[in-house]
C-alpha cells in the first residue's frame, strides 16, 4: 500500500469515528424517547420509533464493518489496539482529538447498551403485568 492509499484510509477511519459519535448521540436520544413512549404506552408512536431505531442500528452496524475493514486494510487489528496504533501515526493535535473522540464513542456505546437493556427490562415488566392482569399464566406449562 502506498502512502496516499494509507492516508486516504486513515482519513476515512477518522471520518467514520467522528460520524459514529454523532450517530450514537442520536441513538441515545432515540432510546430515551423509546423509554418515554413505552411508559406512556403510545404503541403507534413506538412502532414508528422502533423502525427509526432499526435504521440507526443498521447504519451503525455498516459503519462498524467499514471501520473493521479499514483497520485491516491498514494492517492493524480490528479492535481498540488497532485504533491506538492508528492514533500513533497522527500528529499530536489530531492524535489527542481522535483519542478523545474514541473515548467519547466508547462511552456512548456503553450508555446506549445500558439504556437498551433498561428498555428491554421495562418491556418485560410491562408484558408480565399485562399477562397477570389478563389472567394469563405460564404455570399451566409446568403443571403436568
Amino acid at each position: 500500500m502506498n502512502a496516499t492509499d494509507k492516508l486516504q484510509r486513515v482519513k476515512a477511519l477518522l471520518r467514520n469515528i467522528f460520524a459514529d459519535t454523532d450517530r450514537y448521540q442520536q441513538m441515545l436520544v432515540l432510546l430515551e424517547q423509546q423509554r418515554i413512549t413505552m411508559i406512556r404506552r403510545q404503541s403507534d408512536a413506538l412502532i414508528e420509533l422502533n423502525e427509526t431505531l432499526m435504521s440507526h442500528c443498521q447504519a451503525l452496524s455498516a459503519s462498524a464493518d467499514e471501520r473493521r475493514e479499514l483497520l485491516q486494510a491498514l494492517g492493524l487489528r480490528a479492535d481498540k489496539s488497532g485504533i491506538d496504533a492508528m492514533c500513533g501515526w497522527l500528529p499530536a493535535v489530531q492524535k489527542t482529538a481522535t483519542q478523545e473522540k474514541w473515548r467519547v464513542l466508547e462511552r456512548l456505546v456503553k450508555r446506549c447498551r445500558d439504556y437498551n437493556e433498561k428498555n428491554g427490562e421495562l418491556l418485560t415488566r410491562q408484558y408480565d403485568f399485562v399477562q397477570r392482569f389478563l389472567g394469563n399464566n405460564d404455570d399451566f406449562l409446568y403443571s403436568r
